[in-house]
């Protein structure tokens, strides 16, 4: 009994131990990062997309002090860069439309963070995380404020 004790703590000390590994993406991925942004320090992760893509997601700090999130694919490829901005930022026509169908109610705000993308093919979006009727969506504008759609985030 004292053995099988010994063994789950070790094996259970490993499993804590491979919760914090770091991710070294392949060269190519990081020579692509260092060229687009260097002397910038990067937090690397895995993401898995369909058909068994893999893209590795680098998260740094931008020019003007916010969190950005830059995406390429498993061959170095630039996908996508998401960063977080200010509501006073959107277009007009964007801002018009979240205060008009996500109003804030007393202290609790329905609009959350903001962020700008542009992905590989230069589209440039804007997402806002909203609240409405008790359910979180992504509320999805294009870069002059055009409203295109609205995704309704699940939690697992």
């Amino acid at each position: 009994m004292r053995n099988i004790l010994l063994f789950v703590t070790f094996l259970y000390c490993n499993f804590l131990i491979a919760q914090d590994a770091i991710i070294v993406p392949p060269e190519n991925v990081t020579k692509s990062f260092e060229s687009q942004y260097p002397k910038k320090t990067v937090v690397w992760s895995i993401e898995y997309g369909k058909d068994e893509d893999v893209y590795f997601e680098g998260e740094f700090t931008d020019d003007k002090k916010s969190k950005a999130i830059v995406l390429y694919d498993s061959n170095g490829v630039f996908k996508s860069l998401k960063t977080q901005t200010a509501i006073v930022k959107l277009p007009l026509k964007s801002q018009n439309y979240l205060k008009k169908n996500y109003p804030d109610k007393g202290k609790v705000k329905s609009v959350g963070k903001i962020f700008y993308m542009i992905d590989d093919k230069n589209n440039e979006t804007y997402v806002a995380v909203a609240k409405k009727d008790k359910k979180l969506y992504n509320i999805i504008f294009d870069k002059n404020g055009e409203y295109v759609k609205r995704i309704e985030i699940h939690f697992l």
